[in-house]
């Protein structure tokens, strides 16, 4: 027996299929948000005391962050001017520290220059010295030798 299967019941059997994974699926996503929904019980129930304890104290916290922002206001609000001040004058002395830098780096720059002018010139006048010392010394010898020839 062999019946002719139409093409809307083809759809309709193919419909009750994903119904079927889908209600598959359904069951598992309620399975894990089960499991979740109790771990979360579990962890409640096991951290009740200090929940409890932070539920009494959150009052008094939020009184002392109040009083906190409160006295950060006046603060400010009293040494705004001087903070503004304060900041100014750091900025004027970082420039100035930019500007005497400079200024220290040119100047070791004209010393180390000076000072290798001032070796050159030592030794060149060194130089000089032991070539005056040497004249001086022949000049002794031609005539001590002219002594001795007489």
């Amino acid at each position: 027996m062999t019946t002719p299967v139409t093409i809307e019941e083809l759809f309709k059997f193919i419909l009750f299929l994903l119904g079927i994974g889908v209600l598959g699926y359904l069951l598992v996503f309620l399975k894990n948000a089960n499991n979740l929904v109790s771990q979360a019980r579990r962890l409640a129930e096991k951290n009740e005391k200090e929940l409890d304890r932070v539920l009494k104290n959150l009052p008094e916290i939020s009184e002392s962050i109040n009083c906190i922002l409160e006295d950060s206001k006046v603060l400010i609000g009293q040494n705004g001017p001087q903070i503004t001040d304060m900041i100014s004058n750091l900025n004027s002395i970082s420039e100035k520290i930019d500007t005497t830098s400079d200024v220290i780096s040119d100047t070791i720059e004209v010393v180390g220059d000076s000072i290798t002018g001032t070796a050159n010139t030592v030794k060149k006048n060194v130089k000089n010295i032991a070539d005056y010392i040497n004249l001086l010394v022949e000049i002794i010898d031609i005539i001590k030798n002219a002594l001795k020839n007489r």
